[in-house]
């Protein structure tokens, strides 16, 4: 009898198991055919194939503008300001009088001087005609001739005084700001005004590490302005300092320029300078370059004709600690040295949403890169 039950309750959960778990597996291969009706995951990026292309590298630096003629014009002499003929920020020329101080004691001693320098002639004319008739001695032409000599030196030192009290612009320039009047007493050495010269061209200055002073004379720099000015000015390298700076053992080099902004003296720009030779080299967009703690790495994309798509490749690459642009308006692209080919499509924008063998269909036809130069950043 007791068997009996046993046996019944033991089939009862059989039973009870079994369609359990049927139902299970029932449940299971719907949630499968469920997941398979969906689409594979995949995502969709900008691509650009690897190319190989001339580049050159360059360093990015700060630079200052110099003016090639500049000059504090200062007064040698002190004096009383006469008149001032000229305005703050006034264009002179060359020769032109800037400031007068006063002067009519010396014109007034000049006059005195070449009074007695005409007298001291005419002394001198007759002891030469005495001295042919052996009149009077020789002696005595000497000293006629000696006293004419001191009358014109006396005119040329008054002269010479009046000329330093006259200043004039050595050369083509704009005038800075003064505060200065008429009247007004001026010590010696005193600064008048600030001339920055009126040239076609101007310098810039910057300096370079020793291990990358590998610069060459006449090597084409590229100087950056600001935001405002888009285009960039092309320039050479005309001269090199012989000595390396104390403190911070760089090397200063001057390049010339177009003056066609007019660019301030002293103005602060960014140049781009060559450090290397060009060469060829396999190029890609920044954006294609990833990292990680196993260092740089993109995604090449191989073609999945059953999905008309690519699948995603991680391959490892060597960069080169260097980007390359023409301007600040180009995007920037890295030189690879090892782990890509020529002609393979590389995953450009968008890459960081890759990972291994993910589907990936790319927006945009496979572009290349055009040649251009290198450039690192340089603190």
């Amino acid at each position: 009898m007791n068997f009996r039950r046993w046996l019944i309750t033991i089939s009862l959960c059989v039973a009870v198991f079994g369609a359990l778990a049927t139902y299970k597996v029932m449940q299971i291969r719907a949630a499968i055919a469920f997941g398979e009706s969906f689409p594979e995951p995949s995502q969709t990026v900008e691509a650009s194939t690897v190319e190989e292309a001339t580049v050159q590298s360059r360093i990015n630096t700060i630079a200052t503008v110099v003016a090639p003629q500049i000059v504090n014009l200062r007064n040698e002499l002190e004096g009383r300001i006469a008149s001032i003929n000229f305005k703050s920020g006034d264009r002179v020329k060359a020769g032109d009088v800037l400031l007068q101080l006063n002067i009519a004691e010396e014109q007034a001693r000049l006059k005195a001087a070449e009074a007695r320098a005409r007298l001291a002639d005419l002394d001198l004319q007759r002891i030469r005609k005495l001295r042919k008739n052996q009149t009077v001695s020789e002696e005595r032409l000497d000293q006629a001739q000696a006293q004419y000599d001191i009358a014109r030196a006396d005119m040329a030192e008054l002269k010479a005084t009046i000329d330093k009290k006259t200043l004039r612009a050595p050369f083509d320039a704009q005038t800075g700001l003064h505060q200065f009047e008429v009247g007004e007493f001026l010590s010696s050495n005193t600064v008048i005004t600030r001339l920055v010269g009126l040239t076609d061209y101007t310098w810039v200055d910057f300096s370079l590490p020793l291990n990358q002073s590998q610069l060459s004379l006449g090597a084409e720099v590229t100087v950056f302005t600001n935001k405002a000015v888009k285009e960039p000015i092309t320039g050479t390298v005309i001269a090199q300092d012989s000595t390396v700076s104390a403190d911070s053992r760089n090397l200063m080099y001057r390049a010339q320029i177009a003056n066609s902004h007019n660019l301030p003296h002293n103005t602060i720009v960014n140049i781009e300078v060559p450090t290397a030779e060009k060469r060829n080299a396999l190029t890609l967009p920044a954006s294609a370059i990833r990292h990680d703690a196993l260092g740089s790495f993109v995604y090449v994309l191989e073609e999945d004709t059953a999905n008309k798509g690519y699948r995603a490749k991680r391959t490892s690459v060597k960069v080169t600690p260097e980007n390359r642009t023409k301007n600040p308006d180009e995007h920037l692209t890295a030189t690879i040295t090892k782990g890509v080919e020529v002609g393979q499509l590389v995953a450009a924008n968008g890459s960081f949403k890759l990972r291994q063998d993910l589907l990936v269909f790319v927006k945009n036809r496979p572009t290349t890169l055009s040649t251009s130069q290198s450039t690192v950043q340089h603190p």
